[in-house]
């Protein structure tokens, strides 16, 4: 009888009636364009033209029926279209000073707005052009981490609908950087009916 017990609740669990709680990151991919000063995220779905690798979600700036979705940290990842010339390093952190993230909850003030920068953990950002050949002084290099923790998370109910703003001050967007990507993931725990 008691091995019977045993056995029956190793079977048991994946499906459950309460529903259950997951680590999740709901994440969103934009491609920059240079005479583009505002995108919002969030805003597309996976779709025949949206793909998992661009986008996990379901719904168009909401979290779907049926789930809660407490955001503890931001993650973010940047991916060039192209090899940078020793040139475009610079342009390269204009624009992760120039822009701005926002989280939007619409009929509530802003929920957060980091510079890319912060989001990145870039400290410094310093090109370098030597003066004469050889020369290889070495700079204070930041370190790139990706990930933003929130102290305060940041909790999505079902259906509420939110966005991501990334704002580029004026030309922040030069055209060496066309075409490159940022994904940003609202990484947390998910709660959903099963």
């Amino acid at each position: 009888m008691g091995r019977g017990n045993s056995l029956q609740k190793l079977q048991s669990g994946t499906y459950g009636k309460g529903g259950e709680v997951l680590d999740w990151t709901y994440y969103d991919t934009l491609k920059m364009v240079v005479a583009t000063t505002v995108y919002r995220m969030f805003q597309a779905p996976l779709s025949s033209s949206r793909t998992l690798d661009e986008t996990n979600m379901l719904s168009a700036g909401m979290i779907p029926q049926g789930q809660k979705h407490v955001i503890r940290a931001l993650q973010i990842n940047y991916t060039t279209a192209n090899a940078f010339a020793t040139v475009d390093i610079q342009s390269f952190y204009t624009a992760l000073k120039k822009t701005v993230v926002e989280f939007i909850i619409p009929g509530k003030d802003t929920m957060g707005q980091w510079p890319l920068m912060q989001l990145l953990g870039a400290a410094t950002l310093c090109a370098e052009t030597p003066t004469a050949a050889g020369d290889n002084i070495p700079i204070i290099q930041p370190r790139y981490h990706g990930i933003m923790p929130l102290n305060t998370p940041i909790r999505l109910a079902a259906l509420t609908p939110f966005e991501i703003r990334v704002t580029a001050a004026g030309a922040a967007f030069a055209a060496a950087l066309a075409d490159d990507l940022i994904w940003i993931g609202l990484v947390g725990t998910l709660r959903r009916s099963s």
